[in-house]
């Protein structure tokens, strides 16, 4: 049974670094959505740092959550945290935006 992990990621590089990455972050967002692992994903800045963001994927193990989180480029200017979130009420369908990750 897939569970869902909470991928916080903290940026530690420049505005610049992070938005040059933007296509990149969508071709990784998207493979995660082909493969039914995306469940949301969205960014903002943090308090405590200059800017990051937040991907809730669906895995089978905390390893498997590790392999999918790896594959985001905007790790080459910052850090992911992964939490494994025991999710006791969701009610996601949320897709406006959606078109973003079916268009290229």
């Amino acid at each position: 049974m897939k569970e869902i992990y909470a991928c916080l990621f903290h940026q530690t590089g420049t505005d610049e670094e992070f938005q040059s990455r933007i296509p990149r972050l969508m071709v990784w967002l998207r493979e995660l959505y082909a493969g039914g692992n995306l469940v949301a994903c969205g960014g903002g800045g943090w308090n405590n740092d200059t800017g990051g963001g937040l991907t809730l994927i669906a895995a089978d193990t905390p390893e498997a959550a590790e392999r999918l989180s790896a594959g985001t480029p905007m790790n080459e200017i910052g850090y992911t945290e992964i939490l494994q979130w025991g999710v006791f009420y969701g009610n996601l369908d949320f897709k406006e935006l959606e078109e973003r990750l079916l268009t290229s």
